[in-house]
């Protein structure tokens, strides 16, 4: 069977990936027969199900999201990012937590500094702008109220990663 999300799966959760391949590896040392990387595909959505909160079974849901607004970020910031940083790799982590409490509908309570906000938005006002589109079709499309500290950690993320992705 086809997996249509492989690419996504290896890229937002390489280590998982990894051992969906050890186990391509221990089945085929069993059967003499080699599954194909689809399968290592499924087994790492499985790994990533088993890890996530309680209640938090829409992995598929949860890749679906990330893959949107990794879109989104590349199309407005008009550049391809560096998808083996580390800061790539805090950006999706950061995103699969945001998508489960998305999902979970799980409300962020924490009072917003408005100052660190202001202080963020002056000192990187592109990447706050790619933030803000995000944080807008995020809003629209899973009708959900995100916060201004999140629109703040977006922004940093970003900022590291279109920084990062200079430099290379």
């Amino acid at each position: 069977m086809k997996n249509n999300l492989l690419w996504d799966i290896k890229h937002f959760y390489p280590k998982e990936y990894k051992i969906g391949l050890a186990a391509l590896d221990i089945i085929e040392h069993l059967t003499s027969f080699r599954l194909n990387d689809d399968e290592a595909g499924f087994i790492t959505m499985h790994i990533v199900d088993a890890q996530m909160e309680q209640g938090s079974h829409d992995v598929n849901g949860i890749t679906q999201f990330i893959q949107e607004i990794t879109q989104i970020l590349k199309y407005a910031c008009h550049q391809e990012i560096d998808e083996n940083s580390s800061y790539y790799y805090r950006f999706i982590t950061h995103l699969k937590y945001l998508a489960q409490r998305i999902f979970n509908q799980h409300q962020d309570i924490t009072p917003l500094d408005k100052m660190m906000l202001k202080l963020v938005e002056n000192q990187y006002p592109q990447s706050f702008i790619y933030a803000r589109k995000i944080i807008a079709f995020i809003e629209d499309k899973y009708n959900c109220q995100l916060s201004g500290d999140e629109l703040m950690y977006l922004t940093l993320h970003i900022e590291k990663m279109v920084q990062q992705t200079a430099k290379s």
